[in-house]
């Protein structure tokens, strides 16, 4: 069960207010008092009921109220209880202490008989209230537990689904791994007979790109120059597929090679652009790859100058790249897919700009 810790300058400096209030209020009923009598007599009496306040808030830790059910009905029963009885012994304390308070300021020594005489009013005026001040403690401290324990409801909460939301975007990432290597295998595969020395080399490059792959940290966020050097050893393979007919131009500042971004979320775009966009033109044709902030935003640009977008033809990684995205900036981020037929393809990915600091060089 777990045990809740009030804070203490709280606790103690509600009651020290309490007999400044009291004490005021006292004041305000016998003006030619003294006020330093009635200032110690009020503190006295709320640091007693502060004292007594302590066993309250120690049965409340051990035995909390846990709901209005009516299963709870023994626990209700013991807090009303021993409210009841503290109310009643703390209430005989503060009479006391104003007896002695006022017996030293009238130079009368305090006999039962003084004490018993004017108990019962004392109880029929300040009972209901000082009942009313403990059942405030036990409110007070159940209001804490059911505060601290929500934050940390919502703590767990918030950690549970961050765990989830990396669980998914590493399966997500996971995904366009093996649908890469198939379309790469392909592509070997095509080179065979055509042109063996190609197929050979490829699958050299492709054995050092997946060496390196497995070598990554499987962090959600990589810098962009390590997105880029990634996206440069794909080329790099893909190069010699296409041979003479596929170009590449980066343009890139140099001051956002730092800016952090998802791993591994450029290859699908890039991957479209050769396949839909160039692979089927014997002449092949140029793909860009340029960044540039925007605002606060990081914005990504693959572009060809192939066979255009179609619209409705959105694969596996375009759809795995808006799932990732959706996962790690909710509705923080924009993407776009401007084309035409015959006039190339733009894709166009505003991130929300992400400092340096995790994804490494």
């Amino acid at each position: 069960m777990e045990r809740v810790r009030p804070t203490w300058s709280w606790y103690w400096g509600i009651w020290a207010l309490m007999g400044l209030y009291m004490a005021s209020w006292d004041l305000a009923l016998y003006p030619s008092a003294s006020i330093l009598r009635l200032l110690v007599m009020n503190l006295l009496q709320n640091g007693t009921w502060g004292l007594l306040g302590l066993f309250l808030l120690w049965l409340a830790n051990h035995h909390p109220i846990e709901s209005f059910a009516w299963s709870q009905w023994r626990t209700w029963s013991l807090h009303l209880l021993a409210s009841v009885v503290v109310a009643g012994v703390g209430l005989f304390l503060a009479y006391v202490i104003s007896l002695l308070i006022q017996s030293d300021e009238w130079k009368k020594p305090m006999t039962m008989a003084m004490v018993w005489k004017g108990l019962p009013r004392f109880y029929r005026a300040y009972f209901h209230t000082n009942l009313l001040f403990m059942w405030a403690v036990v409110a007070a401290f159940h209001g804490l537990r059911i505060y601290r324990k929500y934050k940390t409801r919502e703590v767990v909460t918030a950690q549970l689904e961050a765990r989830f939301a990396e669980a998914q975007n590493q399966a997500l990432r996971m995904q366009l791994q093996p649908h890469f290597l198939f379309n790469t295998l392909n592509s070997i595969s095509a080179l065979v007979h055509s042109n063996p020395d190609g197929a050979d080399e490829m699958i050299s490059r492709l054995g050092d790109f997946l060496r390196k792959t497995l070598d990554e940290p499987h962090g959600q966020l990589v810098t962009l120059r390590r997105e880029l050097a990634f996206i440069q050893d794909y080329l790099a393979i893909e190069q010699i597929r296409f041979q003479e007919r596929l170009r590449v131009e980066v343009q890139i500042p140099a001051e956002l090679m730092e800016m952090r971004l998802p791993s591994f979320i450029l290859q699908p775009l890039v991957e479209n652009a050769l396949k839909h966009g160039l692979a089927d033109r014997p002449q092949g044709g140029t793909l860009f790859l340029r960044a540039r902030k925007e605002a606060e935003h990081l914005v990504l640009e693959v572009q060809d100058d192939g066979e255009g977008y179609v619209a409705g033809r959105e694969g596996v990684g375009l759809t795995n790249v808006r799932s990732r995205l959706g996962l790690l900036y909710k509705g923080n981020f924009q993407i776009e897919i401007l084309g035409a037929p015959g006039h190339g393809t733009l894709v166009v990915l505003r991130l929300p700009l992400e400092a340096s600091g995790e994804g490494g060089k």
